[in-house]
């Protein structure tokens, strides 16, 4: 189905200097570990929002060392997670990729720029799913910017699953055909969360079939001229164990630097960092830096993934939080380029697959810098974000649910527990050069990482108690600020970006990229990619050569 040729927006160069000057304007430089681009419109209330009333301070919890993290198990289940899909056999990412897909090229998706909203907007019910399930779209008619005039021509829905359909990146099974669509407003904001929240009635529904194969899907508001106006994703979840790697999409993240409304969890349009959300509600479109993030680290890695053959299932993050066995039937776990937000038993479940001797790929950086909750919406479970960051505003003072960092010494497990590494540096770039390349990666000894993006985020590899001992480097690299604000040159970090490897006693390997772009410089596909071919090349191979070892369980045992 869907040959049928889609558009693909671009931005003009002056709009992207309008989005670098958001950006400097809200979040100072990047004082927020994480921050990238965000485009906002903003919600005003009709009376000042209520504060929020601080409570007295929790107890600061004692360092969790590397050490301790080796008698972790694997977290109880709190719900099933199950699959009634067909079980995949043989090499079925190949023979999937075999069908034909929709009219597109990896050029026209470098070019899929969605960040402003303009059109139509959607949002959909479900994340994760599993076939036989009914999932909801819940749209809008948009202004179209910039003279804020709205286009009132119908629009139909597309289900695209993201893959590689020789080159075309999507197949199309199934579309709406053609629906009238309302303008629904958004709500102002009266709340002291400031939780952007659209209750927008179904404007349809689909089912997912039984013969459509697990992965990663959107669903596309298409206008009359066969453009893509704004996307919503969604997982099929695989039967456990269909692939012998997992790839775990962080959607908490997504929903994290969700701008939509005119509130991010990084700021908002008025009086900024202090007028951030608390909540981020999954019941809304998806704008800025949040549908950046969708494009970036989820459709063309994805894309780029299924290039390779390679077999790999795919769940959510608030899967894995929901029933932590998933985990168990893989000999890999590989997550992309920014996983910034986990739960307690996201994070948990990570250390203790490693002690299984599960592998680990963080093809990424920036990771589970912040310990986050996820609460029920009137939609449905997992649909709220949580992230107070503030220990001493969220009303939750359990030290394992309190929405702060993980690093904060009333948590005490810093992120290099899992990765071996600490936030290094944010909107910066440089170059990487090889320090010392393993036996068991074949590349040569002068390779070089350059050209990356000025909206980078970099880690360094960590040193102390809650380190592994075992830490080696690949790639090291001193990077520079693109913007040295006084609030960024304040953060004194080290601005070193480097990519690392490491085993545990169980034989678990864990690959750490250490730059959150490397998902998307190494797709042909991705619109923020700024790196020449020698240096995606070299990323190509050297995901593939990880990923292909990584499927072997306890692998470290083997490597040198």
């Amino acid at each position: 189905m869907g040959s049928k040729k889609r558009r693909f927006a671009t931005f003009t160069h002056r709009e992207k200097i309008f989005a670098g000057t958001i950006v400097a304007l809200l979040i100072g430089g990047g004082l927020l570990a994480g921050a990238s681009y965000t485009y906002v419109k903003a919600t005003r209330a009709n009376a000042p929002l209520p504060s929020l009333v601080p409570h007295g301070d929790i107890p600061f919890q004692p360092m969790t060392s590397y050490a301790d993290t080796l008698n972790k198990t694997i977290p109880d289940d709190v719900t099933a997670v199950n699959s009634t899909c067909p079980a995949q056999k043989g090499n079925w990412v190949q023979t999937e990729n075999q069908n034909p897909g929709i009219s597109s090229t990896p050029s026209d998706w470098k070019k899929l720029h969605l960040y402003e909203e303009s059109g139509s907007v959607l949002w959909i019910d479900h994340q994760s799913v599993t076939c036989g399930d009914r999932i909801g779209i819940h749209a809008s008619l948009y202004p179209t910017r910039p003279d804020g005039s709205i286009d009132k021509s119908p629009r139909s829905f597309e289900v695209l699953r993201i893959g590689w359909y020789n080159g075309a990146g999507a197949r199309m099974l199934w579309n709406s055909g053609p629906v009238k669509l309302k303008y629904r407003n958004t709500p102002n904001l009266k709340n002291a969360t400031r939780m952007i929240e659209t209750r927008w009635p179904t404007t349809t529904s689909f089912e997912v079939s039984n013969d459509w194969a697990p992965g990663l899907y959107v669903v596309a508001s298409i206008n009359k001229s066969g453009a893509i106006e704004n996307l919503a994703p969604f997982i099929l979840r695989s039967n456990p164990g269909d692939s012998k790697l997992l790839l775990i999409h962080s959607t908490l993240t997504w929903a994290a630097y969700n701008s939509f409304g005119g509130h991010s969890t990084y700021s908002a349009a008025i009086n900024g960092e202090d007028e951030r959300a608390k909540v981020s509600s999954f019941d809304r479109p998806y704008a800025g830096s949040g549908i950046s993030h969708i494009s970036r680290d989820a459709i063309s890695f994805v894309q780029y993934l299924e290039s390779t053959g390679l077999n790999i299932d795919q769940v959510a993050d608030t899967d894995i939080n929901n029933a932590p066995s998933l985990v168990t039937n893989y000999s890999g776990l590989v997550f992309s380029g920014h996983p910034e937000y986990m739960t307690r038993t996201e994070f948990d479940t990570v250390s203790a697959a490693r002690n299984l001797g599960i592998n680990i790929a963080f093809m990424g950086a920036n990771s589970a810098y912040w310990q986050s909750r996820v609460e029920p919406s009137p939609t449905g479970p997992d649909r709220h974000l949580v992230i107070y960051r503030n220990a001493l505003i969220d009303p939750e003072t359990d030290w394992q649910k309190v929405t702060t960092a993980f690093g904060d010494p009333r948590i005490n497990t810093p992120p290099s527990l899992l990765t071996g590494e600490q936030t290094a540096g944010v909107h910066v770039t440089g170059t990487m050069n090889a320090l010392s390349i393993p036996r068991w990666l074949h590349i040569p000894a002068t390779a070089a990482l350059t050209g990356w993006s000025p909206n980078s985020e970099i880690d360094s590899m960590a040193t102390g108690p809650a380190a592994p001992p075992t830490e080696q480097l690949i790639f090291s690299g001193k990077f520079a600020l693109v913007t040295p604000t006084a609030g960024a040159l304040r953060a004194r970090r080290s601005l070193l970006a480097q990519t690392i490897w490491f085993t545990s006693p169980s034989g678990s390997a864990t690959f750490v990229a250490g730059i959150n772009y490397w998902p998307c410089e190494a797709s042909p596909t991705c619109s923020e990619g700024a790196v020449g071919d020698p240096t995606r090349t070299l990323l190509q191979s050297i995901t593939s050569q990880v990923l292909t070892l990584w499927q072997t369980k306890a692998v470290g045992k083997g490597l040198k």
